[in-house]
């Protein structure tokens, strides 16, 4: 963990990971500090690059893109390749994730789309970018537990801090 991060940091990063919204003297109050020590403290923390932006979530149902795939991309091993797929997944609003994975795949995507439909153009042009070899698809029938990309505050972060492992940990 960065260095430059207390518990004090780590109790306000919670309490804005809870509600984005939450104003500089309430998460005072949780945390014990005043309204501008949060501010001061917030404020470093994203010269730092530990807070990097905020955003809203919208319910993806809402704009009717209530379909979520998994896709495994495999590409030939040219790394000429790699910098044409990685533009196009990188502009297309549909692909929300892409990692460069070791093993048999080259990539895993997440999608979001609109219907099968959508997701069958998406895949169509996805197999057309030069270089990509075969996708694989997994649809979700249902989302049990989605996380937008976030670092783990809860106890898993407390437990690694402590030196302890997760099951370790007793809720507060």
């Amino acid at each position: 963990m960065n260095d430059s991060v207390d518990e004090t940091d780590l109790a306000i990063l919670r309490r804005l990971q809870a509600d984005g919204r939450a104003t500089h003297a309430a998460i005072g109050k949780t945390v014990g500090l005043t309204g501008p020590s949060v501010y001061a403290r917030i404020k470093r923390m994203e010269r730092e690059g530990i807070i990097q932006g905020y955003t809203a979530l919208i319910a993806p149902t809402a704009l009717d893109q209530g379909l979520v795939a998994i896709v495994r991309v495999s590409l030939k091993a040219s790394a000429d390749e790699q910098q044409p797929f990685e533009s196009i997944v990188g502009a297309d609003p549909q692909v929300l994730e892409c990692h460069d994975v070791d093993g048999e795949d080259s990539y895993i995507l997440k999608v979001r789309t609109a219907s099968p439909q959508t997701l069958r153009r998406l895949l169509a042009d996805l197999r057309g970018i030069p270089g990509v070899t075969r996708t694989v698809s997994s649809i979700a029938l249902e989302t049990v537990k989605d996380v937008t990309a976030t670092a783990v505050l809860g106890p898993v972060a407390e437990a690694r801090d402590s030196g302890r492992t997760a099951d370790a940990t007793e809720d507060h």
